[in-house]
């Protein structure tokens, strides 16, 4: 784990480093656990380098190139891999999720997506519409041609409704699902949000924050609905621990979401007279595009 956030480090094979891609921090590659000192350490994942060896090992013959943020460091390179691809010289393009924005290859026929369901878990009311949303672009980079595309999506759920419709080119069937699991959920766009954020190096001052606005919040918030605060899901994050509260209001009562601002407004304003943390960063998010 990052000594300064709450996330696993990523293991990069070519400059034998693990890295944090949240906030940069680079380390050697341990030889031993550092809780139990055991030297069976085992490296697991698809990240792109694993693949693009993987591809290097069957296809042998193959001109391959990777899209990543450790292939393309340097100024001109994507541009230089794009136009190579484009012209043919390339045969194989291995990539991150920057390969599916916007990039418009008339030749492609096969697209293959590793492990498609892992966006899926982002616990976040819009992770099912950004996994749509990307593999239906992933999959529109096939057959652009005369020639018929192909695209092969790997997942270990392939009853769960986002691949089906992915697969079925579904966008209505999507869109009716999602709705009512929106509506269900009580999530826009049947609701309006605020997200609260706070964040300090002192994990008890960032918690005794956000508790202080809560209660605050509480006395405001008539046709409101709070959830009590909790840690974010990544808890720390560059060397600060992170706390959140949701605050919605319904549209049918709050249709421009005036009286969710207000109240969140008038306890900002209470929290900065009366607050012992008014130098714990605050963060408030209305409308926000995700939870995390």
């Amino acid at each position: 784990m990052c000594t300064d956030c709450s996330v696993p480090m990523v293991y990069h094979i070519n400059k034998n480093i693990i890295q944090c891609h949240y906030c940069g921090n680079v380390r050697q590659v341990p030889k031993a656990c550092s809780v139990c000192g055991s030297i069976k350490i085992k490296f697991f994942g698809t990240g792109t380098q694993r693949v693009e060896d993987e591809i290097e090992f069957y296809f042998s013959n193959a001109k391959i190139e990777r899209i990543d943020s450790d292939s393309i460091n340097k100024k001109g390179k994507l541009s230089y891999i794009l136009n190579n691809f484009r012209k043919g010289e390339i045969d194989i393009l291995v990539g991150t999720q920057m390969v599916s924005k916007g990039l418009d290859f008339s030749d492609v026929t096969l697209v293959g997506v590793i492990s498609a369901e892992t966006t899926l878990w982002i616990p976040d009311f819009r992770a099912d519409e950004r996994t749509f949303q990307l593999l239906t672009q992933v999959a529109g980079r096939a057959g652009r041609s005369k020639v018929a595309g192909q695209v092969l999506i790997q997942t270990t759920n392939k009853s769960n409704f986002v691949l089906q419709k992915v697969l079925q080119n579904d966008y209505d069937g999507f869109y009716e699902k999602e709705i009512g699991l929106r509506k269900q959920g009580g999530y826009p766009p049947f609701t309006r949000l605020c997200l609260i954020e706070t964040k300090d190096a002192n994990d008890n001052r960032s918690k005794n924050a956000i508790k202080q606005f809560y209660e605050i919040l509480k006395k405001k918030s008539s046709g409101i609905n709070i959830t009590p605060p909790n840690e974010a899901i990544i808890h720390k994050l560059k060397g600060e621990y992170r706390y959140h509260l949701l605050a919605k209001s319904k549209r049918e009562t709050d249709p421009n979401g005036r009286l969710l601002r207000d109240a969140v407004l008038n306890t900002f304003i209470e929290y900065n007279k009366v607050s012992r943390f008014r130098d714990v960063k605050l963060i408030i998010d209305i409308d926000p595009q995700g939870l995390m």
